[in-house]
């Protein structure tokens, strides 16, 4: 890797500055004129220089947090590992970051090495060597429109090289969701991971239980919902991750075994990949639906040999299979009720429809109503549809109530949050214990 930074001109690299977002262009601007360095970073750099439009736009600037607020109306600063700040605009958010230092000795970390607390605020030429992958730490500077390159990223990026920053078991250990970054973008992007990259990956995977389960929900919606969701999974799989995420489901995802889960999952990955494509909001409720389904029916099945009646076979399989989840993973309650109900819906819409080969009926039972009222109707239609395309259920069935809930895509729709603040409820206070009544008076006294 190159020492020193090299430096690129715009006619060489082909970025213009007007292929930013106007609000990163704001950023950017606003910072320059503060007095500050101001870079476009990571993703957006590496999408824009392989052609693509980028979904987000992150900058990096020497400006401290609190300096960076104060320039924004609409500004917050979030984390507490690494202190960030988000300029919230109508219809887009932009992250800023202050460059990362190299004084080790102010980092704290875990007796593994990982890292819990990182506010140590550096210059570029310390930032560089934070950062995860070579494709990904490319500068655009602001000032001049030239590329700014340390680590040979663009020859990376033109070579479709997955590269770690320095060297890989350490880096990894440093923060383990690294390795699900990796699976994430050599889907995504298509990129080979080096050798080393890959070989760290077999020694380090086991430092993934050492994630919250909330850090490790959140990065797997973003697996799962970054638009390349089917081959993500398989690459997963392939570098032996996928079982830190999802205890048990790892063995029942076999592309070649008509026996395992696959063919469901992979319909569920390929339609929310489809909406991710097209820009519509995405579920991710309808996700770990599709995922855990047949691992929903083989705990059913379980509780139906034991005589249970059949809706609340389906509750106790839903509780065991929810529990097995969360042994990795803090799904939120709010989601993890839909799920339920996606899951509740299914055996009800079968019931409902019309026998195949039957006429629509003209008029629609009151059950029939009462199942078009309920909530999550239209995703649990979209789900049972998803089901049909498997076999295991009638395409006919699917066709009966797609009439009432066309597909979705609307682009009104509101995409579901994945985390939100009150989905690690709220600290409670502790009450001041009151004083007995002599102890009144006698403080009176």
């Amino acid at each position: 890797m190159t020492p020193t930074q090299t430096r690129i001109p715009a006619e060489t690299h082909g970025i213009s500055l007007n292929d930013l977002s106007d609000n990163a262009r704001f950023v950017l601007e606003r910072l320059h004129e503060a007095g500050f360095e101001a870079y476009a970073v990571g993703g957006c750099v590496r999408d824009l220089l392989r052609g693509r439009s980028p979904k987000d736009f992150d900058v990096v600037t020497d400006a401290r947090p609190e300096q960076v607020k104060r320039l924004f109306k609409r500004a917050r600063i979030i984390g507490r590992r690494f202190k960030i700040v988000h300029v919230v605009f109508r219809d887009e958010l932009i992250e800023v970051t202050t460059f990362r230092g190299g004084d080790v000795a102010e980092v704290k970390r875990a007796d593994g090495g990982m890292i819990t607390r990182d506010n140590v605020f550096g210059t570029i030429d310390e930032d560089v060597w934070r950062r995860d992958f070579a494709c990904n730490a490319l500068y655009l500077d602001f000032a001049s429109g030239e590329l700014v390159d340390y680590v040979e990223g663009l020859t990376d990026i033109q070579s479709g090289r997955l590269r770690v920053i320095g060297e890989p078991e350490s880096r990894y250990r440093e923060d383990p969701v690294r390795m699900l970054r990796a699976a994430r973008f050599a889907a995504k992007l298509g990129f080979h991971l080096t050798d080393d990259s890959e070989r760290a990956i077999a020694h380090c995977r086991e430092t993934l239980a050492d994630i919250s389960p909330a850090r490790l929900f959140d990065e797997t919606v973003k697996l799962l919902q970054g638009g390349a969701g089917r081959q993500t999974v398989l690459e997963l799989k392939r570098l032996g991750l996928l079982e830190y995420l999802f205890d048990g489901l790892a063995t029942w995802i076999e592309p070649n075994d008509p026996a395992s889960d696959w063919d469901l999952i992979e319909a569920v990955l390929e339609a929310t990949d489809d909406r991710v494509a097209k820009d519509l909001p995405v579920n991710p409720a309808f996700l770990f639906a599709g995922l855990f389904w047949r691992m929903l029916g083989r705990h059913r099945i379980h509780w139906l040999h034991q005589r249970v009646p059949a809706d609340d076979a389906l509750v106790l399989a839903a509780d065991e299979v929810l529990g097995v989840a969360a042994r990795r993973l803090m799904i939120p309650r709010r989601l993890a009720e839909i799920i339920r109900t996606i899951w509740a819906l299914q055996p009800d819409l079968e019931r409902a429809a019309p026998a195949a080969g039957a006429k629509s009926p003209k008029t629609l039972t009151d059950e029939q109503r009462a199942l078009i009222d309920a909530p999550w109707f239209r995703a649990a239609v979209d789900f049972l549809c998803l089901r049909a395309r498997t076999h295991e259920v009638d395409a006919s069935v699917c066709e009966f109530w797609r009439k009432h809930a066309p597909e979705r895509g609307s682009e009104e729709e509101q995409p579901v949050e994945a985390l939100k603040p009150s989905d690690f409820g709220k600290k409670r206070r502790r009450r001041r214990r009151r004083r007995s009544g002599g102890n009144r008076q006698k403080a009176g006294a």
